[in-house]
């Protein structure tokens, strides 16, 4: 069948084969009864059509294999039987599937496959009800599955920088490239009677004979004044030539690695970019949206950069169209909006998963570069950013997340925890240092408070607790000005602040064996209800936190606390 008459049949038939990529999927192929490949092809196209490339293939990968137990157990002869009972003999069907290796598959392998499957049914249960009949789809199939994940290690901090390095470097000698060579063109055709440079006199043999573009062999028409072939190699052959009239595939690499870091953005996303990824911001004129999509987001991804800086990418992007106008007409209908389009092996294409694995290994060489995984640089960014302003929110809009959970699992590692414990105990150290205050100073002015005696600076209370001010009012039913409700017993204060160390928690038990030793003496009735209640926050609150360890290494400290006034 040809590749028209495969396009006009989908329009109407989904069965009909449609080529995704280098993909030829075909629905008929599928051992399957007639009716249930129709329905799959159904939802199929119309539930995931519009998703990438990559996912399409992967779609169909996950299809292939249900198609293959359906053939190994002979339980799918039509519709009726896509019921509940199928649905679990292929979920246990899965786990005794093996590799080439013998290994089973792990469970992230087996979510994926029996997801794809499920996805498909529920397409078909909520569009197409009349074909299926009840099916309920177990949870927690496999329980754990992430646990099989591999999770990407950001890289570090002097490793992204030099990543960053060699990306300049890289484009700012490309720039310098092309910039050379428009001059020489600008002067050729300035003065086309004059010495004309081989450069120019490649160009306008190629720009006449190959519409623009060096053909993939050297089959150079030659006349009796002009050998191109040897101009070529005079020239340093096409890795040197190209890069001057539009980029090869290598060349777009360090343009979109830079707006890869500068975006944090998905691998794939940011390989798919379109032309109009530009988005103008009415408000600052100075900045431009990067808007991009993401297949499993259900919004646009977006974020603003400065139009002035030549290495952001708002000029990138546009540096990039410019370069790439010779191609745009060579390639696919399907990828001229594409924006990274360049010159392979194979002709004009856009860059893909399989190209960015070549091109990386050949940057790393280039440049003496440690190896790094692309997928790496989207959590070594949030990490970073999380690095310089540790707000989760900040990371949270710079990734694009819907929830912060997300953002936490990108940047949770060794490098965040470090940066954690730092932060916690900067903020406990600021925390006590407002409690832990220094005596105010003799002769200092007294305040408003004067004509009250109210005394200023650390007050102690009773059982030997420090207080910022008692007469702050902050405690429940106390007043400003008035001394603190629970200043006889500061334990039992909402805002009292009780440390592990054996010097406060000798206080404690000493006010405990005071407590104790006042209900022997003191009238019940006003024990009870002034001291029987602290001493039984005391008791079953606050002492029952420590251990017996902690609280015999404080017992050594009794001696040295200052004797308790008598109770009254």
């Amino acid at each position: 069948m040809s590749p028209v008459a495969i396009a006009t049949d989908a329009r109407t038939d989904p069965i009909a084969p449609r080529r995704v990529g280098s993909t030829l999927i075909d629905f008929s192929r599928l051992r399957l009864a007639a009716p249930v490949r129709r329905a799959l092809a159904e939802a199929y196209w119309n539930h995931v059509g519009v998703r990438s490339e990559h996912c399409l293939r992967g779609y169909w990968h996950y299809l292939k294999t249900f198609a293959r137990f359906a053939e190994e157990t002979y339980s799918v002869r039509g519709l009726g039987d896509l019921n509940s009972l199928l649905i679990v003999r292929y979920v246990e069907w899965l786990n005794r599937q093996v590799a080439v290796d013998g290994r089973p598959w792990s469970a992230v392998t087996r979510a994926g496959t029996y997801s794809a499957l499920r996805t498909l049914l529920r397409w078909l249960q909520r569009c197409r009800p009349h074909l299926l009949g009840p099916l309920d789809f177990p949870r927690r199939v496999f329980p754990g599955k992430n646990r099989d994940r591999q999770r990407v290690e950001p890289l570090s901090a002097r490793a992204l920088r030099a990543l960053v390095k060699a990306c300049k470097d890289e484009i700012s000698q490309l720039r310098s490239q092309r910039e050379a060579a428009e001059r020489e063109l600008a002067l050729a055709r300035a003065d086309p009677k004059g010495s004309v440079s081989p450069l120019a006199t490649f160009v306008a043999h190629i720009d006449r004979h190959y519409g623009g573009i060096l053909p993939q062999a050297i089959p150079f028409r030659r006349d009796s004044r002009y050998h191109m072939a040897a101009i070529a190699a005079s020239l340093g052959g096409y890795r040197v030539i190209e890069p001057c009239l539009y980029p090869r595939l290598e060349s777009l690499f360090p343009y979109y690695l830079a707006i890869l870091i500068h975006a944090a953005g998905n691998t794939e996303a940011i390989a798919t970019l379109d032309m109009d990824c530009l988005q103008s911001m009415p408000m600052l004129g100075e900045r431009e949206l990067l808007v991009w999509s993401k297949g499993r987001a259900g919004r646009p991804q977006r974020r603003s950069f400065r139009t002035t800086q030549e290495f952001e990418p708002p000029a990138l992007v546009r540096e990039i169209i410019e370069w790439t106008k010779r191609l745009r007409p060579h390639a696919r209908e399907a990828d001229r909006d594409r924006l990274f389009l360049g010159k392979g092996h194979q002709g004009v294409a856009p860059l893909s998963p399989a190209h960015l694995r070549k091109l990386k290994d050949g940057f790393v060489a280039r440049h003496g570069l440690p190896m790094f995984a692309i997928a790496a640089i989207r959590p070594t960014v949030l990490t970073a950013v999380y690095r310089a302003s540790g707000n989760l929110l900040t990371v949270k809009e710079v990734a694009n997340h819907q929830h912060l959970s997300t953002t936490i699992d990108y940047v949770r590692g060794p490098e965040a925890a470090s940066h954690h414990r730092t932060r916690v105990a900067a903020l406990q150290s600021a925390f006590l240092g407002h409690i832990e205050r220094p005596l105010e100073p003799e002769g200092e002015i007294m305040g408003p408070r004067e004509s009250r005696c109210v005394p200023t600076g650390k007050a102690v209370s009773m059982f030997g607790f420090d207080c910022k001010d008692p007469y702050s009012g902050i405690a429940p039913g106390s007043h400003a000005g008035d001394l603190c409700n629970y200043f006889l017993g500061c334990f039992t204060c909402p805002n009292a602040i009780v440390t592990p160390d054996p010097a406060s928690l000798a206080r404690l038990l000493k006010a405990r064996d005071h407590l104790r030793s006042a209900s022997a003496y003191l009238h019940p009735s006003r024990f009870e209800s002034i001291y029987a209640p602290q001493l039984k926050i005391l008791e079953e609150d606050i002492l029952t936190r420590f251990s017996a360890r902690e609280l015999a290494a404080a017992a050594a400290f009794s001696s040295a606390t200052p004797t308790l006034p008598e109770l009254r």
